[in-house]
């Protein structure tokens, strides 16, 4: 059994074995409409008993309610624990026999929010746990609610405010997690899956090509980025104060990278949004518009690339989601290239 607390190093590093949701998805022809993705989670009643135990042993205190939390991708177990001393975590819990990939995503997530600078306005890790292949993964419990449209500006100011990173490293560089998506568009063009595709796709597919090429270099930068930054991996709670939670895939890289990437999830949810006038915001409108194009088309031909391949077995909805973020950006470049 391994355990650990917040205070101590992770010794294995950060390895990156999967790619994030956010890189890699044919797009509907019809209007967006965003589905919920609800997966059957695992309940922390159904985690081995001795598990459970370890647990309150780590956190020293007994658990005496918890609630499943809903949605996401995989069927791990996602909680929000009510200790005997009152205080509140929120843990995440994955056998690896059923989930391997999100295993070791907890294993990558812990390590890096250990390592997150103060500043940053995330979910502080209070302990993990391994055993018997489970993991479990505790954090501070926030008490928010998923941003809606009326709130996007407040995200962006708080996005905005992700720090410079001044000191090497373990993250990896954005740019070349990103490197495989600027040539999605060139695959699937060689497979001829294009052909399936929307016609919009086909008499833009040069313009395709050649823009998501540039997403490497657009994307170069020193700041800290999220790399999944959507509607539900954000919170606001009651003093408006706006938290980053699930931190699996963060990178170094340009500093507005979040703040398109969440402008088009906004499209996703709310595909009659105008989404364009935020790029005045003051972290986005020095950024240019090639960069923008780049980011879309790059990453639109990531999702429906993975679009062609059968979802990973414990994450059987991931697939939806992908189909719903491609959509929504090549709806937003059909709008920029009109």
């Amino acid at each position: 059994m391994t355990t650990s607390v917040g205070s101590e190093k992770h010794p294995s590093g950060l390895g990156r074995g999967q790619r994030s949701p956010i890189g890699r998805s044919r797009p509907c022809k019809g209007g967006l409409s965003r589905k919920e993705v609800i997966m059957a989670r695992t309940t922390w009643a159904e985690a081995p008993h001795t598990l459970r135990r370890a647990v309150e042993d780590l956190l020293g205190s007994v658990v005496t309610e918890a609630v499943s939390q809903s949605g996401g991708f995989s069927s791990g177990s996602a909680d929000r624990l009510v200790l005997a001393d009152g205080r509140h975590v929120f843990a995440k819990s994955a056998d690896r026999a059923r989930n391997v990939g999100t295993y070791e995503l907890h294993r990558q997530e812990a390590a890096i929010v250990r390592d997150l600078p103060t500043s940053v306005s995330a979910p502080r890790l209070v302990g993990t746990i391994e055993q018997d292949d489970w993991i479990v993964v505790a954090f501070e419990d926030i008490d928010g609610r998923q941003p809606g449209v009326a709130d996007t500006t407040l995200v962006l100011d708080a996005l905005g405010t992700l720090p410079r990173i001044d000191t090497p490293s373990q993250l990896p560089r954005l740019s070349d997690e990103l490197t495989p998506d600027a040539a999605s568009w060139n695959r699937l063009t060689a497979s001829g899956a294009v052909n399936e595709l929307d016609p919009w796709v086909g008499a833009h597919l040069g313009r395709l090509r050649h823009v998501a090429a540039q997403l490497p270099r657009a994307a170069e930068g020193d700041h800290l980025v999220h790399l999944d930054c959507r509607t539900d991996n954000l919170l606001i709670d009651e003093k408006s104060r706006v938290w980053l939670v699930d931190w699996p895939w963060a990178s170094v890289g340009a500093s507005w990278f979040d703040s398109v990437t969440y402008l088009l999830d906004v499209l996703v949810n709310h595909g009659d949004v105008d989404v364009a006038k935020h790029l005045d915001h003051t972290s986005l409108r020095d950024v240019p518009a090639q960069a923008v194009d780049a980011v879309l088309a790059g990453l639109a031909g990531s999702w429906v690339e993975q679009l062609q391949v059968p979802a990973p077995e414990d994450m059987p909805n991931l697939r939806d989601f992908q189909r719903q973020e491609a959509d929504a950006a090549l709806l937003w470049l059909r709008r920029r290239w009109a």
